[in-house]
């Protein structure tokens, strides 16, 4: 048994933000001496900034629905070797009634791992519907507070109404706030906007309850299953966009692939000319290449360099935006349109309104190199884009045979569905099956 010290932080309230004091607290354990890896309660990637920017640790991901308990204790334990504490980050009251409902649920992470609770309440939201009824945590983290004088009444309420500790509070903050909702995709966390908020922050700050909260949490129990540490054969080259118009990918994924074997190269689709030396297969994430559309579209070598790698028998994997990258055409709400890589017979278009990524379960209809006919995969797709598909469908959709959450041919497979591929052992061996024979480009230039 080992004593990993770990929590879980989640919102009660329909509406509720925790981003703000989610950034004070873990920059107050920062510059405390205490290094935090988060995780998100659910494996969808992150819609705005990264926790890595304040924590210094890239963000992982549990998820209930997609994981077994003992994979979900593995990659708790697994990946959180480096740090002091583990947090799980989330919204508490969401457990599905069957757990074959669709979406992960930070309550069923809190039973499986022995998580203490510490629910986030928003003050503001208390100002207009009330306190809401007592949660079933075990401390409290105060946001949104008017000053100090509605701070002090706050706690006195809850810990007297409810028998529970608040361990902190936040103020309003408005600016900081209004400044953490304008980051883009993937931009990091301004080291003076972190400095302000937990500087605030600290002013209600009480670490030795913190401390006894974390130190009461029961043992875990150190289990290793359904994580494959097999050297497989052949070992591919797998060439992973990355740079600032792609980085949406799930770390675990990428270790598992190089404890697997593969050798993992970085490239970039927006400055490189060509592919890795002796590249097997692609991996493209998602991320915002709608923002560098024109500089994507411009760099022919690349483009020409994908092509070459698909008519000689190599695969590719993309996901959502890595995949709106792959696609004859990209278009944005405005109406303008840019030529992509045109390997996707399919038109890509930014959705504005909700981006929410959705729980998805999909069957394979048609074979590809990552999954053969009949294969069930469950992910969460993603609310920014829609493929209008011109042909190669690799999946049925009931709503629209023109707008498949899979699409492709052979050794191209395209998503607009974020799989977290760790948690699909099966799908991650494709990496290191032998490659296709070469087969005919998808879609004229």
């Amino acid at each position: 048994m080992r004593s990993l010290p770990r929590l879980a932080i989640g919102t009660i309230q329909e509406g509720a933000n925790l981003q703000a004091v989610l950034v004070a607290l873990l920059d107050t354990l920062r510059r405390g001496g205490v290094q935090t890896q988060c995780f998100s309660a659910r494996a969808s990637l992150p819609g705005q900034w990264t926790s890595k920017s304040v924590t210094g640790l890239p963000g992982r991901f549990l998820d209930s629905w997609l994981m077994s308990p003992e994979l979900c204790c593995s990659l708790l334990h697994r990946t959180s070797g480096g740090a002091d504490l583990a947090a799980v980050v989330g919204s508490f009251g969401s457990r599905p009634p069957d757990e074959n409902e669709p979406g992960g649920s930070l309550d069923t992470l809190c039973d499986w791992l022995s998580l203490p609770r510490i629910a986030v309440i928003d003050a503001a939201l208390i100002d207009k519907h009330g306190l809401p009824p007592r949660p079933g945590v075990d401390a409290v983290l105060v946001d949104h507070a008017s000053d100090r004088r509605s701070s002090g009444e706050m706690i006195t309420d809850i810990e007297a109404l409810w028998g529970l500790p608040v361990i902190g509070v936040l103020d309003s903050a408005d600016k900081a706030r209004h400044e953490i909702a304008k980051l883009a995709p993937g931009v990091e966390v301004p080291d003076e906007l972190c400095r302000r908020l937990s500087a605030d922050f600290q002013a209600c700050w009480r670490p030795d309850r913190f401390a006894r909260l974390i130190a009461e949490a029961a043992p875990l129990e150190t289990c290793f299953p359904e994580i494959v540490h097999e050297l497989m054969s052949p070992k591919p080259t797998v060439a992973v966009a990355y740079d600032e118009a792609f980085f949406g990918y799930f770390p675990s994924t990428l270790d598992q692939l190089e404890l697997l074997g593969a050798q993992v190269i970085d490239f970039s689709p927006l400055r490189d000319e060509g592919l890795p030396p002796e590249t097997n297969i692609v991996y493209l994430g998602c991320g915002r290449p709608e923002s560098f559309a024109q500089t994507l579209s411009d760099n022919h070598c690349m483009k020409s360099a994908l092509r070459s790698h698909v008519a000689s028998g190599g695969r590719i994997y993309a996901e959502v935006g890595g995949a709106a990258y792959l696609s004859q055409m990209l278009e944005v709400p405005s109406g303008e349109i840019h030529r992509m890589c045109g390997i996707l017979p399919a038109i890509a278009r930014l959705q504005t309104g909700d981006a929410s990524a959705m729980p998805t379960e999909i069957t394979v209809t048609q074979s590809n190199w990552l999954a053969s006919t009949g294969t069930r995969l469950r992910g969460y797709r993603s609310g920014r884009w829609n493929f209008e598909a011109l042909g190669c469908r690799l999946n049925s959709n009931p709503k629209s045979c023109c707008q498949p959450d899979l699409l492709g041919c052979h050794c191209v497979v395209g998503s607009l569905i974020h799989f977290h591929l760790a948690a699909l052992p099966e799908i991650l061996q494709s990496f290191f099956r032998p490659p296709l024979p070469s087969v005919p480009l998808l879609a004229p230039w």
